[in-house]
């Protein structure tokens, strides 16, 4: 739990300051004031002013946020000159600071995955070897570890994992003996898959550990963005299924559930969880982009017809839509992270 806490808190907290980073970069660019670029919330720890925007460190140093002069209609607004607010840029420069955010999500997983691939190489396939075991999986109860090379399925070999996984998927019976090696010994247990109703396979809950090729530096960046492309075309269909209904509610993971796949990329290895980071980064990004009120996207939409009918939409109604839609996105994250804490305790 701790280590799922922990490295919940550091990807978010960097995915939130590159996101937070692309507002605050271009916002600084075209002149808007930026009052405050801060880590975390609650009571300000720690802050240092320079120019006229402070940073500051606050009580929960988790996940970040930039403070934009002409977002709202406070005190401190009314001191700024009016070349220093959002509202009067134009259409163009307020199109491009609402969208640097998720731009900036999207180019930091290419860079992530660059600086990954550099060093580890590409990944090119799975070995015999299990890479990690879901929480109160059969494999878990089993007996199954990290580390462990499947060797036989009910006295069957198997050559490669993919072919260990075929097996087990198109299983129908009630117990699967494996051999595993373990070290320098040979170790049978005996596993009883469940069936997937929406995978529409047997599993017993475990992963491969894959396996890496070593390129070069300008290899390393192709494969960075052609497995961006991947993370993005796969959050697109994630979204459309959830719109028309091929993925329900259920099916999301809030803050809770996310803490516990990060804490399980954690454990895998430092390879494993900064690969997560990048398709995490990727997914922040994506979903900013949508339409909806209180999200990033909202305001492009709003910038993109204002720049086709060449007419300003009122900024007061604008921030009372972001309000509402604020709330519903939060009563929306409730929701799923109730799921998410039944979805804990009914899995024990």
């Amino acid at each position: 739990m701790l280590i799922g806490i922990l490295s919940f808190a550091v990807v978010f907290t960097f995915i939130a300051l590159s996101h937070e980073g692309g507002h605050f970069f271009f916002a600084k660019l075209f002149g808007v004031k930026v009052f405050e670029f801060g880590i975390g919330f609650g009571k300000r720890l720690f802050s240092i002013t320079r120019g006229d925007t402070t940073y500051s460190i606050n009580l929960f140093p988790v996940l970040a946020f930039v403070r934009i002069a002409g977002e709202g209609e406070s005190e401190e607004e009314k001191a700024c000159s009016p070349d220093q607010l959002l509202i009067n840029k134009t259409t163009f420069q307020r199109f491009m600071i609402a969208f640097a955010g998720p731009m900036l999500n999207v180019i930091c997983a290419v860079i992530i995955l660059s600086i990954l691939f550099s060093f580890s190489g590409v990944p090119a396939g799975v070995s015999n070897e299990i890479g990690m075991i879901n929480k109160n999986s059969p494999a878990e109860k089993a007996g199954l570890l990290v580390g462990d090379k499947i060797i036989s399925i009910n006295n069957i070999k198997v050559a490669t994992m993919e072919r260990s996984i075929e097996y087990i998927h198109a299983y129908k019976g009630k117990n699967l003996l494996l051999s595993v090696q373990r070290g320098d010994k040979m170790v049978s247990v005996s596993a009883q898959p469940t069936y997937n109703s929406k995978l529409k396979v047997h599993l017993i809950g475990f992963s491969p550990k894959p396996f890496y090729t070593k390129v070069n530096i300008l290899q390393a960046i192709g494969s960075a963005f052609s497995q961006t492309y991947i993370m993005v075309a796969s959050t697109l269909a994630v979204v459309f299924m959830l719109f028309t209904g091929a993925v329900s509610i259920s099916d999301l993971a809030g803050p809770v559930g996310i803490a516990q796949i990060t804490g399980k990329y954690a454990q895998t290895g430092l390879i494993s969880l900064v690969f997560f980071t990048a398709f995490i980064s990727v997914n922040i990004g994506i979903i900013n982009l949508l339409p909806l009120p209180a999200l990033d996207g909202f305001s492009i939409l709003f910038r993109l017809f204002e720049g086709i009918s060449r007419r300003k939409i009122n900024s007061t109604l604008e921030n009372k839509i972001n309000g509402y839609g604020l709330v519903v996105l939060l009563g929306f994250m409730f929701l799923v992270t109730i799921n998410d804490i039944l979805r804990l305790f009914t899995s024990r």
